[in-house]
């Protein structure tokens, strides 16, 4: 009998230790200003993050920056759980996925930030929070992609928490979900901000929406709060959202066209 319960202690500790992998490339002999690898098991403490209840979690304070140059896939990615998250970098032709039953937050209850370059994509599998509970600041800065199978939420669950997202030039962040109202999926204290050619795309008609989040002040392009458009295509079911082209480009633009006429003409 008392075998079977050291037995039963010894597996419960051993699931509880597999739930989670702690970012902590110092005990990998590596510190800032050098980076980590996210495909060196080296790097975390309980080996690799899998697809299968394995929670990837950085809250460990000054860990060095986690870099992703290969294709994984997670079951849960947290950042900044109850201590700073730190950096996690994808770099270009690095892909992280995540499962699609379960959230993954950058700033869970701490500060945190996500960089996707260029040619880089992170994939929510379910929801993305950014900025989850009070005293999150979650940022994630988007020049490659990012898609969220379910809903996106900036400051969702906290009065104090905030999310930033910034969609830079040639970024891609293709949603598909927000809350309908206009204010639940960016919070107050929030912001989504689309600069240069950078772009949001939404599945469905939801011109609306995007337009009551703009009116909101929470959606800014070019860091001018409102200054996006959206439009819908029928045929792909996407709303997309850019920023607003300056006065100068719509002029540069229809100097094209009537030289292109011209050309045609003559």
């Amino acid at each position: 009998m008392k075998k079977f319960i050291v037995l039963t202690c010894v597996m419960a500790l051993a699931a509880v230790s597999s739930a989670a992998t702690v970012w902590n490339p110092a005990g990998n002999g590596i510190t800032p200003p050098d980076t980590g690898l996210w495909g060196d098991a080296a790097n975390w403490t309980g080996g690799l993050p899998g697809d299968t209840e394995a929670k990837a979690v950085f809250n460990v304070p000054g860990a060095a920056e986690a870099q992703v140059a290969g294709s994984y896939s997670g079951f849960q990615v947290v950042q900044g759980d109850n201590n700073p998250g730190g950096v996690l970098r994808v770099l270009n032709g690095g892909t992280i996925t995540t499962v699609s039953d379960n959230w993954s937050a950058v700033g869970y209850n701490d500060t945190a930030q996500l960089i996707v370059e260029a040619g880089g994509t992170f994939n929510f599998g379910q929801h993305a929070w950014i900025g989850l509970n009070d005293g999150a600041v979650g940022t994630v800065d988007i020049f490659g992609t990012v898609t969220v199978g379910s809903m996106l939420g900036l400051g969702w669950g906290g009065s104090t928490s905030q999310g930033f997202v910034n969609v830079y030039d040639g970024g891609l962040l293709a949603l598909a979900n927000i809350h309908g109202d206009g204010s639940s999926s960016i919070k107050h204290g929030s912001l989504l901000n689309i600069n240069g050619t950078g772009k949001v795309t939404l599945l469905n008609d939801r011109i609306g929406t995007i337009n009551d989040y703009a009116a909101n002040g929470l959606i800014a392009g070019d860091g001018i709060i409102g200054n996006v458009e959206a439009t819908y295509d029928e045929a792909t079911n996407l709303t997309t959202v850019t920023v607003v082209p300056e006065p100068a480009t719509l002029s540069l633009l229809g100097l094209g066209a009537l030289a292109m006429l011209k050309r045609k003409r003559d």
